[in-house]
């Protein structure tokens, strides 16, 4: 449930619920957008990698953080392991209620 980039540029297809995230070496990862919540005064996004296989399920997501960088919108990793894993236990209850998810916590 993390990822190793910091400070990534968020780009979002709305289409497709696909955000492709720009790390700080300008390597470019797709993600699928799960869901979104305010949860302790921020904005929180679920994703899983784009290319996870639909008939296995993807078996794991991470949280990234959005945050105001010089007056643009960011994701960011979480740092704080107790801020990673309140915010990743309150997605777990949200996704338990879509049955149609089968996504484990890491």
């Amino acid at each position: 449930m993390s990822t190793n980039d910091e400070n990534n540029e968020l780009t979002l297809d709305e289409e497709e619920g696909i955000i492709e995230l720009e790390d700080e070496d300008g390597n470019v990862s797709r993600f699928e957008f799960i869901d979104r919540m305010e949860f302790r005064g921020g904005i929180y996004y679920a994703l899983v990698p784009a290319d996870y296989d639909e008939e296995e399920g993807a078996t794991e997501f991470i949280i990234l953080k959005e945050t105001e960088i010089n007056g643009e919108n960011m994701l960011a990793t979480v740092d704080n392991e107790e801020e990673m894993n309140a915010a990743g236990d309150e997605f777990l209850k949200r996704f338990a209620e879509l049955p149609e998810l089968d996504i484990d916590e890491e």
